[in-house]
């Protein structure tokens, strides 16, 4: 492996690129750029540590090709690197995004170079994924057209009639899964629907290898237990072949993978013939629950930190580096704002005065725009949960908003308004791809080509090779129309889909009255619409938006202002469990201590300018004045 030479001139050329204008690298973050080998680099929160990885990217292209025809591996858990290098280092898209490289979601490369090639020699086929809906439906046809299934024709018939809980037997089909036991189970109940080695379980199992090897079909779920059947039996001629094929490997976020990321990483990568960077943030690390056993990042020895924050002030950086596992100082380049976080003290009855208590604090310290962004956050969002939570500091919090599924055809039609109304053609054509893979899908019409649905990629080049002059004639006839709305929208899409259909078919006159009516559901969109602003406050005061929002939401935002909300869990307070990182009190063993260390710390970390945390009285009676030095104490009893 090469150990490039950097000088301050490549340097200086990244930073035009890259930062505003006169800033620079601080030189923590020097450093990283200009390592070359194998290393972990640990980067605090607002470190800028996306940039430094486009850094490095910026600096490889310069010199590629590399010996051997080897290239680039960047992988992360969002597809915020593919964004950002489109953004940021435009003029080099097509040197990076190109082979031999690959720049995408950790899942994605999982299961193009891993789970697929496994499950290709296991079926003979190829294999696509589709969502638990899709999958239930394969699987309910097969159930009731084949007595091999008989004794899982009963369970899901008797049940389903029997109980309440699901809308349909396709719902109920879609809710069951073998457990790791190999008992057949539904949801979330506890008590197994039937145990191991009995006539359903055995034949649900056989079911999913049915669909596997004859359909070449998987749900998004079981990519996962494939994964891993996957590590154990790829022969290590195929794993070698890819320290190779990557000369230089960036895993961003790496505090976040899982058991079976970690271990496809370190089973593909050799550390020791190509450069390896697990780059991150161990004290981020709050997507494994608290009762998770797989175990925290840890850095190894001799990693590269970034301990420079460009987010917030000082005085905020003070207060959130108590709360690393290890004692380490964060320097804001910022520097000091003369602006100290806002404790705000409350006792229970008069919890109300929280969000007025912020409001206020947004007055005071200037903060007036209505299009910043100010959120209030905490951990419990469940409105049946004992104790503190989100809603009771705000009772119009509605705990239950969660994203519709977006195989709905008014979501399609409501993303697609969207799009057409902000003048994003290219957008809303990708949008209309996807509403025409649905369509397909549900009409059981598959490519010729490979035998399998459609996907946006393959429905273009279909469009292209058999519909061009038609299809291109829709698009224009959208970016024309006067009234964009979802019902105009609604009768041109219609109208398109039947045309583009009949032009081969002829006998279709109504392809919209086979489909099913879940995905013409629009009481979906109705209620999403409602949902969409059921969480925001607008405040009276200058009309700003104060969005309600869990921490793990809010993980790698910016904010202006934050606002932490004090949550109880299992008969305690995340506050009160993180007291002695402030120095009041013994660190309890229960991961559930660590793991309320680290939420406070992704929440508090979030804001530019303002951070104020709500805490209970009897909290703040506990705490012996800790916090009288580094936080200004706002009494709302």
């Amino acid at each position: 492996m090469s150990e490039w030479q950097i000088s301050n001139k490549d340097i200086v050329a990244v930073e035009e690129i890259l930062l505003p204008h006169g800033a620079h690298f601080p030189d923590d973050a020097r450093n990283v750029i200009c390592r070359w080998n194998s290393a972990n680099v640990s980067a605090c929160p607002g470190s800028g540590k996306t940039t430094v990885l486009l850094a490095k990217l910026k600096l490889l292209a310069d010199r590629m090709p590399f010996e051997n025809g080897a290239g680039i591996c960047v992988l992360s858990h969002t597809n915020v690197a593919v964004d950002e290098v489109k953004k940021k280092l435009s003029g080099y898209t097509d040197k990076l995004m190109g082979y031999p490289n690959f720049i995408g979601t950790i899942q994605s490369f999982v299961d193009s170079f891993v789970t697929m090639p496994y499950l290709r020699n296991i079926a003979g086929q190829n294999i696509q994924v589709v969502d638990s809906l899709t999958y239930a439906q394969y699987m309910l046809n097969r159930i009731m057209n084949n007595q091999k299934y008989k004794a899982l024709d009963y369970v899901t018939k008797n049940n389903y009639e029997t109980g309440h809980q699901f809308t349909s037997r396709i719902k109920y089909i879609q809710a069951l899964y073998i457990r790791d036991d190999g008992a057949l189970c539904i949801g979330r109940q506890k008590r197994a629907l039937a145990s191991t080695g009995t006539k359903s379980a055995e034949q649900y199992k056989k079911l999913c290898n049915d669909l596997l090897t004859n359909e070449g079909m998987i749900r998004y779920q079981d990519a996962y237990s494939y994964a891993k059947a996957a590590i154990e039996n790829l022969p290590a001629a195929y794993t070698n072949l890819f320290s190779s094929r990557f000369q230089y490997v960036f895993i961003d976020e790496y505090q976040d993978c899982d058991d079976v990321q970690r271990q496809v990483i370190d089973l593909l990568f050799d550390p020791s013939k190509c450069a390896v960077f697990k780059i991150g943030d161990p004290d981020q690390a709050i997507y494994n629950s608290s009762e998770d056993t797989i175990p925290d990042w840890v850095p190894e020895a001799g990693f590269l930190s970034i301990m420079t924050s460009c987010r917030f002030n000082q005085e905020i950086a003070n207060v959130i580096c108590k709360l690393k596992n290890e004692s380490r100082n964060i320097l804001s380049s910022v520097g000091e704002s003369g602006t100290k976080p806002v404790l705000f003290v409350f006792s229970p009855d008069k919890i109300d005065r929280v969000i007025d208590g912020f409001i206020s604090e947004l007055e005071s310290h200037g903060l007036y725009d209505t299009n910043g962004v100010y959120k209030a956050i905490g951990a419990i969002r469940k409105e049946d949960s004992v104790g503190l939570k989100i809603g009771s500091y705000w009772n119009e919090f509605d705990g239950s908003v969660k994203k519709n599924s977006e195989y709905n055809y008014w979501l399609l039609i409501a993303e697609l308004t969207e799009y057409l109304s902000n003048g994003k053609l290219y957008k809303a054509e990708q949008v209309v791809r996807k509403l025409l893979c649905r369509v397909f899908r549900h009409l059981k019409i598959k490519s010729p080509l490979s035998g399998n649905d459609y996907t946006v990629v393959v429905m273009k080049k279909a469009l292209d090779d058999n519909y061009r002059e038609l299809y291109r004639q829709w698009i224009f006839e959208m970016s024309r129309m006067q009234s964009v709305d979802r019902d105009s929208i609604d009768n041109v899409l219609r109208q398109k889909v039947n045309e583009l259909l009949s032009a081969k078919n002829p006998e279709i006159s109504d392809v919209f009255t086979n489909l099913p009516d879940y995905f013409l559901d629009k009481s979906v969109t109705s209620n999403q619409t409602a949902s969409s602003e059921k969480n925001v406050m607008i405040e009276p005061t200058r009309n700003r938006r104060i969005v309600f929002d869990t921490i793990h939401a809010v993980k790698g935002e910016t904010h202006d202002a934050t606002l932490y909300l004090e949550t109880d869990r299992q008969g305690a307070s995340d506050l009160n469990r993180i007291l002695p990182y402030f120095g009041v009190g013994k660190k309890g063993s229960s991961n559930l201590y660590d793991y309320s260390r680290k939420l406070a710390y992704v929440g508090m970390s979030r804001p530019r300018k303002l951070l104020c945390v709500a805490m209970q009285s009897k909290t703040y009676e506990k705490s012996k004045g800790v916090f009288s030095n580094d936080w200004e104490v706002v009494d709302l009893r």
